[in-house]
């Protein structure tokens, strides 16, 4: 089937860096990319017939109504990019450890707030309210951010790494990352649901193997995870959670760094499996789940974490997983 030049629908507004993403990833296509004001008018367009597919995030996916076993009628998500790293960035002069007693940081996050106060609870957290920034866009409110830290009004400020990549680009930054490490400052910091996804929707039926190559399995998966758990918790915002497909080396390693009982557990299910399934010999890799949220004061982490092959059943993982979850929250009456 032959196509003229396709026309992509991307929002004008800052939507979690995908804009920039699809730019990079599809400039040698024949697309066109066509600016729209909000998600609904783009889908509307798509529905219409104005535009071949909409580009946009993850978040934005799912807050049209896409998620691992629903979408809306007539349309579905074609392809996945790549997913970008999904961390969050601190823009400050010294690193977590290092920052001075009761230093100002600011993040627009309250769960992340709550995180760096597990991390020194002497930090004070501050939000848009507390400088009247409420109604700056993403370039403006990260400029004024740069002017309060240059003033010494701000010891440090926490921005999503799509943000710093839009609109930053310069400056001393520091990943708060995702796994625990031998230092102090390697605390973990799981990012809210859904970040670093960028998505193609198109209309049901449009033939996805014209961007074959770009597809990423991987991507498909860890969306598929995240947005299930995230509409089973109802897009609670306290919430932290994390999919991301793990070599098992790597995960070996890092359970080794760790310490404690969880390696031996993860190398003998390994080993059974495979006295079972000689397929499961050559498979190198697995789904981590990670999911947190802590106590208002920031002192209680509650958490869970699964790691399953990727050829297991997922459905029935997720259920366990989602049940377990409730019953952590029902013993703390959250």
């Amino acid at each position: 089937m032959a196509f003229d030049i396709l026309k992509i629908g991307i929002c004008n507004k800052f939507d979690d860096g995908s804009q920039a993403h699809f730019k990079r990833l599809m400039e040698i296509y024949d697309v066109e990319f066509v600016e729209f004001n909000t998600q609904i008018e783009m889908l509307e367009s798509l529905s219409d017939g104005v535009i071949d597919l909409v580009g946009t995030s993850g978040i934005s996916a799912f807050e049209l109504g896409f998620s691992a076993n629903k979408k809306p009628e007539g349309f579905e998500i074609s392809v996945f990019l790549p997913r970008r790293d999904p961390t969050l960035i601190m823009v400050s002069k010294d690193n977590l450890e290092h920052l001075p007693r009761k230093a100002k940081i600011f993040t627009k996050s309250k769960l992340t707030g709550l995180q760096l106060k597990r991390f020194r609870t002497d930090f004070e957290i501050l939000n848009e309210s507390d400088f009247q920034l409420n109604n700056l866009s993403h370039s403006e409110l990260i400029g004024k951010l740069d002017e309060l830290s240059e003033d010494c009004n701000l010891d440090a400020y926490i921005i999503e790494r799509s943000e710093w990549n839009e609109f930053k680009k310069k400056g001393r930054r520091r990943t708060l990352g995702m796994q625990i490490g031998n230092t102090p400052s390697r605390q973990r910091f799981i990012p809210p649901p859904l970040r670093g996804f960028s998505v193609l929707i198109s209309r049901s039926g449009f033939p996805s193997s014209i961007f074959e190559g770009l597809d990423d399995s991987q991507a498909r998966i860890c969306f598929g995870v995240e947005s299930r758990l995230y509409l089973e918790i109802d897009g609670e915002e306290l919430v932290g959670i994390n999919a991301s497909i793990r070599r098992i080396s790597t995960i070996s390693k890092t359970l080794s760094e760790e310490g404690g009982l969880t390696l031996d557990i993860l190398d003998e299910k390994l080993l059974n499996l495979e006295r079972f399934d000689d397929s499961l010999k050559d498979v190198d890799q697995m789904v981590e789940i990670i999911i947190e949220t802590l106590d208002d004061s920031g002192k209680i982490t509650y958490s869970l974490e699964k790691k399953y092959l990727v050829g297991d059943d997922e459905f029935r993982i997720l259920k366990i997983f989602l049940e377990e979850w409730q019953k952590i929250l029902d013993l703390t009456q959250r």
